[in-house]
């Protein structure tokens, strides 16, 4: 049916997964539409929430008197994340994508489709965290029939899903750079996605900012995942965690640790700059009181699972290979009984206080 009211809803996180169209792409849409006389293509909504045909839309608010039609996809999409995965998965068919919107759509497609699998819509930490043994195969499944749609290998997926969460936590501490990303405008190399992904949350601003006018100014260079822009991220996170960081807080020389010291040569020189960095955010010359050492706590919290991140982004095949994966479990679980073993200790501490009363 042919209508001419506007009263859709704009949601900002579907209309960012949408590539924007250059100036001549939306002139040529505007011309398109005014020859035919209307929009040929419907609109898709969820509700009354706006989907796919944001540029469409915004040629109809100037051209109110240009019929259109729309089409609900409430009946196949019933949350958010059905949603974010339906639109992702059509806007791959497009042609035109730039390599890094196929990736950041691919990692948001499969993101969209494992929370929703696994039905826990918490954070991207939580929903690891209380993902059970049993929906492991389906978000295996998943990977593999993304890969197989996209012509990519599950790997890739994986990083997909990484490269994706650190353009969006970007885009969160400078507005305007997750487009020039995936334009292809600004090269973010996986080392330095990683760095980024690790970096104190006080440091952010000026890191992602910095980084930015570095890209911006630098030669053009056809291998931006070099050691030479890791380097450079470091010193640029290194020199601002210590300003960012509260005064109960200060960085002192890493702690001593009997750690595995990685002989691969080049990646394992980025992999050991990687490391140091996280040693050094972990690390405080002195505690003053409870909320200090909460701070500690945090930010010991913020290292495990920074690296974590980046064991899984070097080595993919530990989220994939069946073989692998009881290995990776078993190690985590250590983890996991240390908090059960606090939960214990905490439950022990209120029966005597209760006693001793």
């Amino acid at each position: 049916m042919k209508k001419t009211k506007f009263e859709f809803i704009i949601d900002s996180e579907f209309q960012s997964q949408i590539p924007a169209l250059t100036d001549e792409e939306f002139q040529q849409l505007e011309e398109n539409i005014l020859s035919e006389g209307e929009v040929l293509s419907p609109l898709i909504v969820w509700g009354n929430i706006l989907v796919d045909g944001h540029n469409r839309y915004k040629i109809l608010q100037q051209h109110p008197e240009i019929p259109y039609t729309t089409r609900s996809i409430s009946c196949t999409c019933e949350t958010r994340e059905d949603v974010l995965a339906w639109i992702c998965k059509h806007q791959l068919g497009r042609r035109n994508l730039t390599p890094e919107q196929k990736k950041f759509l691919i990692g948001k497609q499969y993101h969209s489709e494992k929370s929703t699998r696994g039905g826990n819509h918490g954070n991207q930490y939580t929903q690891v965290a209380n993902c059970q043994i049993d929906n492991l195969p389906s978000v295996e499944n998943t990977t593999e029939r993304i890969a197989k749609e996209n012509n990519v290998s599950p790997s890739f997926v994986i990083r997909a899903e990484q490269f994706m969460k650190t353009v969006e936590l970007m885009e969160k501490y400078c507005p305007g750079i997750q487009e020039e990303i995936l334009s292809g405008k600004l090269k973010l190399s996986q080392r330095e996605a990683t760095i980024i992904r690790g970096t104190p949350t006080e440091a952010l601003p000026t890191v992602v900012s910095t980084w930015r006018e570095e890209k911006l100014n630098s030669k053009p260079d056809d291998s931006a995942d070099t050691y030479e822009n890791l380097e450079l991220l470091s010193k640029v996170t290194e020199n601002n965690f210590s300003t960012a960081a509260t005064s109960k807080i200060q960085t002192a020389d890493p702690l001593s640790e009997n750690r595995p010291f990685i002989s691969s040569g080049k990646r394992s020189t980025e992999l050991q700059t990687i490391r140091e960095l996280g040693e050094k955010m972990a690390t405080v010359d002195h505690v003053a009181d409870a909320e200090g050492m909460f701070s500690e706590i945090n930010s010991a919290s913020d290292s495990f699972i920074f690296r974590l991140e980046q064991c899984f982004a070097l080595y993919p095949d530990f989220l994939t290979n069946v073989e692998i994966e009881a290995k990776v479990i078993a190690a985590l679980q250590k983890a996991e009984s240390y908090i059960v073993h606090l939960k214990e200790q905490h439950r022990q501490h209120l029966l005597e206080t209760i006693n001793s009363q």
